[in-house]
């Protein structure tokens, strides 16, 4: 690793730009350190990488299963450098009223509540060594509205 290699911990690493910052940052040099909740595709990046990076599958809408993952992650590697929290999934395209509750759960349980879940676990530790960087990132219909994705815009 070059001096300016960091530590990252990375939700949503199985896919979409989840995934492409996997191979830039480990093409960079930074340890990678990635969540998502497919298993084939975390067993993809295992198989990928070496062992210097570390991918679990988590699904960060689970207080408790962040909990677990964050407890081992920063016991094997301590505070990370940089925490990025990417993990969404969006609604299929219908309108609001056509969303079910279940889908619409899942919708916020993972966008809204994973980013709250790994920032209470991981956090903590990153201001008692006073030092990271945390990188909350939103898609672009975040700013916008879209008739058939109100769950996923709102969130």
């Amino acid at each position: 690793m070059s001096a300016a290699a960091r530590t990252i911990v990375l939700t949503g690493v199985t896919k979409g730009l989840g995934r492409a910052l996997v191979d830039r940052f480990t093409e960079a040099g930074h340890t990678v350190i990635g969540c998502g909740r497919s298993t084939p595709a975390i067993e993809q990046l295992r198989s990928k990488y070496d062992a210097s990076h570390h991918f679990t599958a988590v699904d960060v809408s689970s207080d408790e299963a962040v909990a677990n993952w964050a407890a081992s992650v920063l016991s094997q590697y301590g505070p990370p450098d940089v925490l990025i929290n990417n993990a969404a999934v969006i609604n299929r395209n219908a309108p609001l009223w056509e969303v079910g509750a279940e889908e619409f759960d899942l919708v916020t349980a993972v966008t809204i509540n994973g980013v709250a879940n790994v920032i209470r676990h991981v956090v903590p530790a990153m201001v008692a060594r006073s030092a990271g960087v945390i990188v909350n990132l939103s898609s672009g219909w975040g700013r916008v509205t879209g008739p058939e994705v109100a769950p996923y815009c709102s969130s």
